[in-house]
């Protein structure tokens, strides 16, 4: 049986990852090994058969010896720039010498990350990775999916599904957040905003969280990884979105336009924000496999 290890997964995305994973390959009649690599103890997820190794990424040896059996390692790390950043160096370098066959980092955003100042740490663990993969023959693949469906999911009267009461959601905006903390990103569901980037029709990808985590459990059973591998749930502008908000809940939003300097000033001052993409960047204009494909 192969075993699969998930960095960074006992919250957030890495969470609903994890739960999608294991509701897939429990219907599997050929099923993986999962491990969880975490900082700290999770007996509620060792209750469900999941190996949770405990790992310190400061410690080169301990984190060899608890990929000593893995042959693919999944990132979804997160957290500041650095932090994520020397997470998965360090990662990278253990899974090297433990001769892991396939890495790939915390990506799970669009074809750069030029405009998300948080991301910026990503593209030196993926230079990093490829120079890996070219001198030891380890696969490493870039997943990009463009931005989460439930970003957008912050006040949603939905009621909770046959997939939130699996995972135990409370409420439908819980399970439509999909382990995400409630926010508004764009648009202000309750408020009745939105703060368009630029004239907001610039076409974006959207794809859910859970089609995510199935293109990429899937994704285990191909014979070579490509180095990208992109998908797309939805092409739509955020203009289009708003058409779609405005239409379900019968009312026309106060929207915004901001100008590219006018997101620059904002970011300016706040470093850590994130800014939603005038253009392109989220767009993946060259998914190496539709959707369709790896997502039944």
């Amino acid at each position: 049986m192969v075993t699969v290890a998930l960095a960074g997964a006992a919250s957030g995305f890495g969470l609903t990852m994890l739960r999608t994973f294991l509701h897939i390959n429990s219907k599997s009649t050929t099923p993986y090994r999962f491990v969880l690599l975490s900082r700290s103890d999770k007996p509620e997820l060792a209750a469900l058969g999941i190996d949770v190794r405990p790992v310190d990424y400061t410690n080169h040896a301990q984190l060899v010896a608890a990929l000593g059996d893995v042959h693919t390692v999944f990132s979804v790390i997160g957290g500041s720039v650095e932090a994520m950043k020397d997470a998965q160096l360090a990662l990278l370098a253990a899974a090297k010498e433990a001769g892991v066959r396939r890495f790939a980092p915390s990506e799970y955003a669009g074809i750069s990350n030029d405009t998300i100042d948080l991301y910026h740490g990503k593209d030196e663990v993926w230079t990093t990775a490829k120079a890996v993969a070219q001198k030891t023959g380890m696969e490493v693949t870039s997943f990009q999916c463009g931005i989460f469906m439930s970003t957008f999911a912050t006040g949603t009267t939905k009621p909770v599904t046959e997939v939130g009461k699996r995972e135990g959601a409370k409420t439908g905006e819980e399970e439509a957040l999909a382990g995400l903390r409630p926010w508004n990103f764009v648009v202000n569901m309750r408020a009745g905003t939105a703060d368009l980037p630029g004239d907001g029709t610039a076409p974006i990808v959207f794809t859910e969280m859970r089609d995510i985590a199935t293109f990429v459990y899937n994704a285990l059973s191909l014979e070579q990884w490509p180095e990208v591998m992109g998908m797309r749930g939805d092409v739509k502008s955020y203009r289009d979105m708003l058409c779609i908000i405005e239409r379900v809940q019968g009312r026309r939003f106060l929207v915004k336009e901001n100008s590219l300097d006018e997101m620059r000033a904002q970011a300016a001052g706040d470093p850590g924000k994130m800014r939603p993409a005038a253009a392109g960047p989220l767009l993946s204009s060259r998914p190496s496999l539709l959707l369709s494909r790896l997502v039944p």
